[in-house]
């Protein structure tokens, strides 16, 4: 079983939500409901 790809994919799928995380982060910077404080 080709492990690599397997592992190339979670890392694909970390990077893609890391650089959504922060657009929608750095879009709604000034109210955020995910963010207490």
């Amino acid at each position: 079983m080709p492990t690599d790809i397997f592992i190339a994919g979670l890392g694909a799928l970390s990077v893609i939500a890391v650089v959504i995380f922060a657009m929608t982060s750095a879009k709604d910077s000034d109210d955020d409901p995910w963010q207490d404080g």
